[in-house]
């Protein structure tokens, strides 16, 4: 089954940037995307326990949909 123009925007964006480039509680240093105040826990959100956790931000996914 074909997947949507939006569905394929998204993976090539968590490809490309990782999956704190779709969070909410991102920050970029040095043009890499990590958790906001914390550049070590980079990727790790959804699995360490502590807060913040990943939250997809809808502005960005707004920006991949079709205008």
């Amino acid at each position: 089954m074909s997947r949507s123009v939006f569905e394929k925007r998204y993976a090539a964006r968590l490809r490309r940037y990782g999956r704190c480039s779709v969070c909410q509680f991102r920050e970029v240093t040095d043009g890499t995307y990590h958790c906001r105040r914390n550049p070590d826990r980079q990727g790790s959100c959804d699995s360490d326990g502590r807060l913040p956790a990943f939250r997809v931000d809808t502005e960005v996914l707004d920006q991949l949909r079709d205008e």
